[in-house]
């Protein structure tokens, strides 16, 4: 950046300079070449003075009290044509530290303007936002929303995010920023994907198996794995696991809804850990016949948008109990509230206080899972209608990862969660095991399941999940993720 430049009288008295400046704008945006000025009110109960870099004019650069200031930038060019982007930080100041007010100025240019190439190993000591090409790198592995490439040695991987038409096979050279997930896996984020050839065979490398690790394994690196085990969804559940793996972003071609329920066998490249999920993109899956029956199964992964929006927080795999959950009606995505979608999709839901079983909102959303009631409070959950009925002769079995609340005394929260199961005027209920946590205990997840013997569960069956401790002034809370209905593959 060009060095800053003050304007303003030198003698300046400090003493009749502002407390408190402010600007009606934090950022600015121009283009490259012939862009036209911009206006913006400074806000001062003094005089103010201007800083700003050489390429950027402002006029004027020094005034008393509430002004409008014209902001103009001279033509991003070298050598006759155009520059890389710039950014500019316009000061406006007062007597101290405290009363001053930034205003941030980008100009457009070529991005790619002396842009060095670099290969997939170098891609993860890079600084986020570095403008990279990366050239002649295979495509490996499709996602809805981009796809991993490699090198010559098919050492090293990379994801590239880009909505480019490319397969498997296929040589490419990309154009973008480096970026970077929430592990420090290294992204490319495409700003323009070439198809350099067409046609290529892919070999992978050997795979490492981490069926036997899945609790424990993590990466620093994109490595190519494999995981042995049941698909829900698109979740792979791995026998005495605690933790599954999940498959993200995966293509329309894979078809896993045909899977569901199947032993299957996922390589592909490991992209991080969110415990109690290790996510992976992946290149194959071996389906090898079904393993069972699934009848209802919901993972709260959709929920995705409504968190980010909401900023909800992971209070189990954190420990965290100040994480952010917002009430299921806050958080919106297009005007709908996290709340309705669920409505939509066949829920329902149990709010209950000492004086009324119809509470006011009590139940919030983590990242993709759900947190019920607050002191006073209690809470439960209705699923929706199976979409078909269990065969006669099936034993249903129901099972989902749950976790009661820890108060900031360090008391685990009493809680018996129980399975209603309503046909008609019958109902049966199932206990729930006690998560049996001593006080002070780290939060964890624990996977309860229970066999609905005696039952008939049918499309117009209502199955419930809430706790026995109902109606009361205590806290009772508890989380809830991961819910399957499914019967042995007959």
């Amino acid at each position: 950046m060009a060095l800053l430049f003050s304007f303003g009288s030198c003698g300046e008295d400090e003493s009749s300079l502002s407390k408190a400046v402010l600007a009606s704008a934090g950022s600015l945006s121009f283009e490259g070449t012939g862009s036209a000025p911009q206006i913006i009110t400074v806000y001062a109960d003094a005089d103010w003075l201007t800083e700003v870099p050489e390429w950027i004019t402002v006029s004027p650069a020094s005034g008393t009290g509430m002004m409008d200031v014209t902001i103009a930038v001279s033509d991003n060019l070298r050598d006759g044509a155009l520059d890389n982007p710039r950014r500019g930080v316009i000061v406006f100041k007062g007597a101290t530290l405290d009363s001053r007010a930034q205003v941030i100025v980008n100009q457009m240019g070529d991005k790619f303007r002396d842009v060095k190439d670099y290969t997939v190993a170098e891609l993860a000591a890079l600084a986020d936002e570095t403008v990279v090409s990366v050239p002649n790198v295979t495509v490996m592995a499709l996602t809805t929303e981009g796809f991993i490439v490699t090198d010559a040695q098919n050492a090293n991987n990379v994801y590239v995010l880009g909505d480019a038409s490319v397969s498997v096979g296929n040589k490419v050279t990309i154009l973008g920023n480096k970026s970077s997930n929430s592990q420090s896996l290294p992204i490319v984020e495409a700003d323009n994907i070439k198809i350099v050839s067409t046609g290529g065979e892919v070999t992978y490398p050997s795979a490492k198996d981490i069926t036997d690790e899945v609790d424990k394994y993590n990466a620093t690196a994109r490595e190519f794995i494999a995981v042995s085990g049941i698909l829900n969804g698109a979740n792979v559940s791995v026998a005495d696991a605690n933790y599954t793996v999940t498959i993200i972003d995966a293509p329309a071609s894979f078809d896993l809804a045909s899977m569901n329920g199947h032993r299957v066998v996922v390589t592909g490249y490991f992209d991080g850990l969110a415990a109690p999920v290790v996510k992976v993109f992946a290149a194959e899956v071996e389906d090898n016949g079904i393993a069972k029956d699934i009848y209802f199964f919901e993972d709260f992964e959709w929920l995705d948008p409504w968190s980010v929006a909401g900023k909800a927080g992971r209070t189990v795999e954190t420990d965290n109990l100040s994480a952010t959950a917002p009430q299921l009606p806050t958080p919106k995505v297009d005007g709908k509230s996290a709340l309705a979608a669920l409505l939509e999709r066949g829920y329902a839901f149990l709010r209950v206080t000492p004086a009324t079983t119809n509470a006011t909102e009590c139940i919030y959303l983590q990242q993709n899972y759900l947190k019920f009631g607050k002191t006073g409070f209690q809470a439960g959950i209705i699923l929706p209608k199976l979409e078909k009925d269990v065969p006669p002769g099936a034993t249903a079995v129901m099972s989902f990862d749950w976790c009661p609340m820890r108060q900031g005394s360090g008391v685990i929260d009493p809680v018996n969660l129980i399975v209603i199961v309503k046909n008609g005027s019958d109902e049966m209920e199932f206990s729930i095991p006690p998560a049996g946590f001593e006080n002070g205990q780290k939060l964890e997840w624990i996977r309860a399941e229970v066999a609905l013997t005696g039952v008939v569960l049918t499309k117009e069956t209502t199955i419930t999940i809430r706790q026995t401790n109902w109606q009361l002034a205590t806290a009772n809370r508890y989380f809830l993720d991961n819910i399957e209905i499914s019967s042995l593959a007959r």
